[in-house]
């Protein structure tokens, strides 16, 4: 037994089936021995064919999809055993009583998709019969409006960023890129008219390709960067791609004096900028990479006259003069 004692209190903790069971608020260290005992003694009853499902799902989301999800499937799946891995049967009722409990109606989506998925993995391989949280329906959230910065703002950043972030923001802005795509762009994958952005849905799901037209801002702007390596852009820290670069930017609107965007926020603001241009709703979505494409050829075939223009009208070298800023910043 593993018993603590915590602002004067005593409390168990223990680990089962790769849970960590704890509970404290108990007076006497007796106490939280006895509470132990207890709850080892239900854990004994725990339905095993929910384990193993919970076991399942979650070697099947490790292997195939990303780091993060794996995580909060983990999160959940833990609680979930810890609420329902004594029940007999897990019903309708059950998960209801579960997403009541959840913080907020957008919680308890996210939460739900995942029950849905648990489930639903489980039927595929003949886990379990039944999804209980099949027909229940998603709660009615309020969307918040998703902040665009201005033109303006964007400008000041640019201006007090140093040159290398001045020229990573260009190339994101210029190509509507996400950031793990800019991050992982080889120079190889810059051509003389193109370059192409490669994005991975799930671990092992095929890269999906894009080619984005170069219009003049991000010739520029490639023309100024140093070719040091495999990659466009390279950590100095690390010798290697960057994985993300939140704080860069996130530091750069603080000392600019504006509202704090994030890089996904640019390629709203891109998209804005073409849609007000005129440029057609299935152009703009090709740039932005919502529309799957697996080849070079199919690339070639889908760039047409309409997308290149489209990239002109984009064209981002903002007419700013970057102050002089000898601080360096990830």
């Amino acid at each position: 037994m593993t018993i603590e004692k915590h602002n004067g209190k005593h409390r168990y903790s223990f680990w089962w089936k790769g849970v960590r069971h704890r509970k404290g608020g108990f007076k006497t260290k007796q106490e939280a021995q006895e509470a132990e005992l207890k709850a080892r003694r239900n854990l004994r009853r725990t339905n095993m064919g929910f384990i193993a499902l919970c076991e399942s799902r979650l070697d099947d989301v490790n292997a195939r999809r990303t780091e993060k999800y794996f995580t909060e499937n983990k999160k959940l799946i833990k609680k979930l055993i810890l609420r329902w891995g004594d029940k007999k049967e897990i019903t309708r009722k059950d998960v209801e009583e579960y997403l009541s409990s959840c913080s907020s109606n957008y919680v308890a989506n996210k939460e739900l998709r995942f029950i849905k998925a648990l489930f639903n993995h489980g039927l595929e391989r003949d886990i379990t019969p039944e999804n209980p949280a099949e027909k229940i329906k998603f709660f009615p959230v309020e969307r918040k409006k998703k902040y665009i910065p201005s033109m303006s703002d964007v400008e000041k950043v640019l201006e007090i960023a140093n040159p290398e972030q001045r020229l990573y923001l260009l190339v994101v802005m210029n190509t509507l890129g996400r950031i793990s795509e800019v991050n992982n762009l080889k120079w190889e994958e810059v051509n003389e008219d193109y370059l192409i952005l490669r994005t991975r849905k799930a671990k092992n799901s095929d890269l999906t390709e894009r080619m984005i037209p170069l219009n003049q801002g991000l010739k520029d702007a490639l023309a100024q960067i140093e070719k040091a390596g495999e990659y466009v852009f390279i950590n100095p820290k690390t010798g290697k791609p960057y994985d993300y670069r939140k704080k860069m930017l996130a530091g750069l609107c603080k000392r600019a004096g504006v509202q704090k965007f994030g890089f996904h926020a640019l390629r709203h603001l891109g998209a804005s900028r073409l849609a007000r241009a005129g440029v057609g709703l299935t152009d703009i979505q090709a740039i932005l990479g919502h529309q799957r494409a697996t080849t070079t050829d199919i690339y070639l075939q889908a760039i047409g006259r309409g997308v290149k223009d489209a990239m002109k009208k984009l064209d981002l070298p903002p007419k700013v003069t970057p102050k002089q800023n000898e601080q360096g910043g990830n």
